[in-house]
């Protein structure tokens, strides 16, 4: 019995919305990611000026991703310095 493929990516969200999560799954990958963080919040906000609420969840997230990545950077800085003084 064939599966009927026509709605599965039927689901019609706002573009803002649906930009938004897509810079924060794009913003999961480490060191890079940190690019797509500003978009996430500049996206959001404009999700939130239309009314959408999904922004605010996106936005939640990528602020922890944001530290996520800021400790990742850090630790990118300070092991070198870690291994000179062992």
């Amino acid at each position: 019995m064939p599966v009927e493929m026509a709605g599965l990516f039927k689901e019609e969200r706002p573009f803002a919305s649906s930009a938004v999560w897509a810079c924060v799954v794009y913003s999961l990958v480490p060191f890079v990611g940190v690019v797509f963080v500003p978009f996430v919040f500049v996206l959001g906000v404009v999700g939130l000026i239309r009314g959408d609420g999904a922004p605010l969840r996106a936005m939640t997230l990528g602020g922890f991703v944001l530290i996520v990545q800021a400790v990742l950077w850090w630790l990118l800085y300070e092991v070198p310095k870690w291994n000179a003084v062992l």
